[in-house]
């Protein structure tokens, strides 16, 4: 007999609500069953969500480490300039503070030469037939241009396409058109240019004889000591300054080099509160009594809590890999845990750090490296090292994802231990269906047999009677 058949009959014999009974005699065996299947799958949802609590303040205190793991996060100098229509500054990570007087007398200059005038840009030279310009820079043979489209415009092509050191421009003056042809700067790179038919004869129309500038070398004064230098952009008179010369000054400039340090307190104060942050996280996750929704006590008793706590103090409080003579590791800067497991700044010990060890601060962070990868087996610093040791647990194959994917995969177990529970107890409300349709069958016909006997003796009593 079908379960649903058993289920509509049941109960018309003995009267007992046995379609209740056998369900409730199912439910009392899966309910407990159920409700530690689904506790197993909440726990493990549950440290999913903390594992993914973990990663995410790592990565937070990834990014504060990222701003003091290149040598770039130190490049503190400002530069101060008296008269900067005059000249630029642009300071390095390598400048140091400093103040300079700068007069700037000339500036470096390009020769200029222009050509004999043309009636227009497509005026036929040669003849209309290819020629050559023979080029010497500061007395040395450049060697030759062909010009194969012989206009002034075709000339002007051919010096810019051939690329050795000079430039042509077609300039028209209103009466005439003329080539300008220009150098680079600097006394040594003078050039002469001149025409040749093919045969070694110059030609008469093509002359370069009117020169428009001379070719000079910059010179100007540091500190009072003069130099000179064949361009206009310096980069090798102060270590990490590059000055960019416009015009000449009037009288000395001063150049302030300023040490400002503001941005990089403020970084390691973000390390300090990304640190704190990181270790609340975790103090939520393992205590049992925490009643942060969610995240509270999920991770209580895990022992990846203490080895990814571990491992980033370690990373804060140990030696750097690139240290100084005075600056060898945070502490030397201020930075300490207290017995509280809160990282702390000694704001005075940093200050005097960057006032009186500024390199020695610089390279413990970041070894004196610009974008270093996790692959790199250089020394990286403090910051640089430590963001490498975030990014390896922070991997899909490191220590945080596997233990999530592991209790991923063992939700999926316990899903299916949910479904071989529920057919399990339907084959047992089938069984209980087929027990109890044969004892209301039975029940049915002894109430039947019992209402038989019940009239028969009635029937006899009220013979007698009579």
């Amino acid at each position: 007999m079908a379960t649903s058949s058993i289920v509509n009959t049941l109960g018309a014999g003995s009267g007992i609500d046995v379609k209740a009974l056998a369900q409730s005699l199912v439910d009392a065996e899966k309910t407990p069953k159920k409700e530690r299947i689904d506790g197993k799958i909440a726990k493990s949802e549950a440290k999913i969500t903390g594992y993914s609590a973990v990663k995410y303040a790592l990565s937070t205190l990834k990014t504060a480490f990222g701003k003091l793991n290149d040598a770039s996060d130190f490049s503190s100098i400002k530069p101060s300039n008296t008269q900067p229509s005059t000249f630029g500054v642009t300071a390095s990570t390598t400048a140091e503070a400093g103040s300079y007087s700068i007069e700037v007398l000339t500036t470096a200059l390009a020769q200029r030469t222009a050509s004999s005038n043309f009636a227009d840009r497509a005026t036929a030279l040669n003849g209309g037939a290819a020629f050559q310009l023979n080029l010497s820079i500061g007395g040395v043979s450049t060697g030759a241009i062909d010009v194969t489209t012989a206009t002034p415009a075709g000339m002007v092509s051919a010096i810019n396409g051939a690329k050795l050191g000079v430039t042509a421009q077609l300039i028209n003056t209103g009466s005439a058109y003329n080539v300008v042809v220009t150098g680079e700067t600097g006394a040594t790179q003078n050039f002469s240019l001149t025409s040749d038919d093919g045969t070694g004869q110059a030609i008469d129309a093509v002359a370069f004889a009117t020169p428009l500038q001379t070719a000079t070398d910059a010179s100007f004064k540091i500190n009072g000591l003069a130099v000179t230098r064949s361009t206009n952009t310096v980069n090798d008179v102060i270590d990490g300054v590059t000055l960019d010369l416009y015009t000449a000054t009037t009288g000395a400039a001063r150049l302030d080099l300023n040490r400002d340090t503001a941005g990089i307190k403020d970084n390691i104060k973000g390390l300090v509160t990304a640190y704190n942050e990181f270790e609340d996280t975790l103090k939520i996750l393992g205590d049992r009594a925490s009643e942060v929704e969610e995240f509270g006590g999920v991770l209580a008793g895990e022992s990846l809590l203490q080895s990814v706590r571990s491992q980033v103090r370690n990373l804060v409080t140990g030696t750097s890999t690139t240290p100084g003579t005075t600056i060898q590791a945070a502490r030397d800067v201020g930075l300490s845990i207290d017995r509280f497991g809160k990282l702390t700044l000694d704001e005075s010990k940093l200050d005097t750090a960057l006032q009186d060890n500024f390199t020695e601060v610089s390279t413990m962070f970041s070894a004196g490296t610009n974008n270093q990868s996790i692959y790199s087996t250089l020394p990286a610093g403090l910051a640089g090292d430590a963001i490498n040791s975030i990014e390896k647990m922070l991997l899909s194959t490191g220590m945080i994802d596997t233990q999530s994917k592991s209790a991923t995969t063992q939700i999926a177990k316990y899903k299916e231990e949910l479904t071989l529970l529920d057919e399990r107890m339907e084959k047992l409300l089938s069984r209980y269906m087929n027990q109890f349709s044969a004892m209301d069958s039975i029940v049915g016909k002894s109430n039947s047999m019992r209402e038989g006997l019940k009239g028969t003796f009635e029937g006899m009593m009220k013979a007698y009677d009579n």
